[in-house]
C-alpha cells in the first residue's frame, strides 16, 4: 500500500496540500480565511511553517529588525515591490505562538482539513509530537540536514520531505535514515525557486526517484502555472503541495510564487480529472466506443460464389460497410482465410458465423 493510501487518504485522487506557509503575513484572521478557502477549493490539508526563532538562530548572532511591508489583507497592495530573497530571515512578524497554532489546529479539524507543519528546529518538532501530529513535512532546506532528520525520524511520525536543492546521492542518505528508524517517509519532488521556471521543473526525475527508492513520489510546486502539477500527476504523483495566497499582489516573501484560490480550485479539479483520464493500463474496447464501432465497423462480403466445402481464399472476400450486425468483423480475418465454407455462399453475400 502506498504512503498516501496508508497514511493520508484512500482512493485514486491526489492528496492536495494547500501550502499557506507564511502567506498569512502573521495575521490570524488571514490564516483562518485561507483555511476556509482551502476547504472550499477541495484541499485535503493545509500546511504551515513553525519556527522557535530563539532556538533556531545561532545565539551569537544578533537578530536584526525585519524589513519590508507585510500586507494586512488581500486588498492591502503597497507600491513597494520587494524582490524574493531580500526579505529578512527569520522574520519574527510571521511567527505565531504555540497557543495560536493550537487554535489553528482545532479550526482546521473543524473544516475537515489535516493540519500539517514544517518544523524548522527540534522544539517545533516536539510541539508537533505533543499535539499528536499525524504527518510531519520537512522543507527542502532540511532535506540534507541529516542530524535534524534523525531527530524527526526518531519520532516515528509519517514524514513528507521536499527535495529541492538535493542530489540522488543525498536523497539516498535521507532515505536510509528513515528506513533505519522504521519511520514512514515519502519524497516530494521539488525545485526551490520562487517562482520556478518551467525549464527547471525536471519532472522526469519523478520516475527515476520512484525506481530508486521503490516508493511513490509526490510533488511540491512553486510555479505560478499548472504545468508542473499536472505533469507530475500524469507521472503518478499522488501527493501534491502547492503554495496558495489570497492575492499574488500582496506584499510578503512567498506571495508572488503562489496560486490564488480560484486557480488552486481549478488545479485540483483538473488533477482529479487527469487521474480519471489516465485510467487503466489494460487496452480493451470501451463501452463509450461501441456506438461508433457499430456505425463504422466493416463486415466481410464474398467477391464470388463460394461452394460449400470450398476453401476460402483471401481473393474471394473483402470488407465493406454494412448494417448487417450478424456479419463477421475484420479482426477475424485469420480465422476465415483457409477455412472451408460450411454451405454455399453467393457473390455479394455478407459472411456470417454459420457460413464458416
Amino acid at each position: 500500500m502506498s504512503f498516501k493510501e496508508k497514511y493520508l487518504k484512500k482512493g485514486a485522487s491526489p492528496y492536495f496540500i494547500a501550502e499557506i506557509g507564511i502567506n498569512h503575513n502573521g495575521q490570524v484572521d488571514l490564516a483562518k480565511k485561507m483555511i476556509d478557502l482551502s476547504a472550499k477549493a477541495g484541499a485535503d490539508a493545509v500546511k504551515f511553517q513553525k519556527r522557535n526563532i530563539d532556538y533556531l538562530v545561532d545565539p551569537n548572532t544578533k537578530l536584526v529588525d525585519p524589513t519590508g511591508y507585510l500586507s494586512k489583507n488581500e486588498n492591502d497592495i503597497p507600491t513597494e515591490n520587494k524582490a524574493f530573497g531580500t526579505w529578512t530571515y527569520p522574520d519574527k512578524r510571521l511567527e505565531f505562538n504555540d497557543d495560536t497554532y493550537k487554535e489553528l489546529i482545532t479550526y482546521s479539524k473543524e473544516k475537515k482539513l489535516e493540519f500539517i507543519v514544517s518544523p524548522w528546529e527540534e522544539k517545533s518538532v516536539d510541539f508537533l509530537v505533543e499535539n499528536n501530529a499525524s504527518v510531519i513535512k520537512v522543507a527542502s532546506v532540511d532535506a540534507t540536514n541529516y542530524h535534524f532528520l534523525e531527530y524527526i525520524a526518531s519520532k516515528n511520525i509519517p514524514t513528507l520531505i521536499s527535495t529541492g536543492m538535493t542530489s540522488y546521492d543525498q536523497m539516498n542518505i535521507t532515505n536510509r535514515i528513515f528506513d533505519n528508524k522504521n519511520c514512514p517517509m515519502m519524497f516530494l519532488h521539488c525545485t526551490s525557486a520562487y517562482p520556478c521556471p518551467l525549464e527547471d521543473k525536471n519532472l522526469n526525475v519523478i520516475n527515476v526517484m520512484k525506481e530508486m527508492f521503490n516508493k511513490d513520489v509526490g510533488f511540491s510546486g512553486h510555479g505560478i502555472g499548472f504545468e508542473g502539477t499536472l505533469g507530475s500527476v500524469a507521472l503518478g504523483a499522488n501527493v501534491i503541495e502547492k503554495h496558495v495566497t489570497l492575492n499574488k499582489q500582496m506584499s510578503g516573501p512567498d506571495q508572488s510564487a503562489s496560486l490564488e484560490f480560484d486557480d488552486f480550485e481549478k488545479l485540483i479539479n483538473l488533477s482529479n480529472n487527469l487521474v480519471k483520464a489516465m485510467g487503466s493500463k489494460i487496452k480493451i474496447l470501451q463501452e463509450s466506443e461501441t456506438t461508433l464501432k457499430n456505425v463504422l465497423q466493416k463486415k466481410f462480403i464474398a467477391l464470388c460464389d463460394i461452394k460449400g466445402g470450398e476453401k476460402i481464399l483471401d481473393k474471394m472476400i473483402r470488407t465493406v460497410v454494412s448494417s448487417n450486425q450478424d456479419g463477421i468483423n475484420p479482426e477475424f480475418y485469420f480465422s476465415i482465410v483457409g477455412q472451408k465454407a460450411k454451405k454455399n455462399i453467393k457473390k455479394d453475400q455478407i459472411l456470417t458465423a454459420d457460413c464458416i
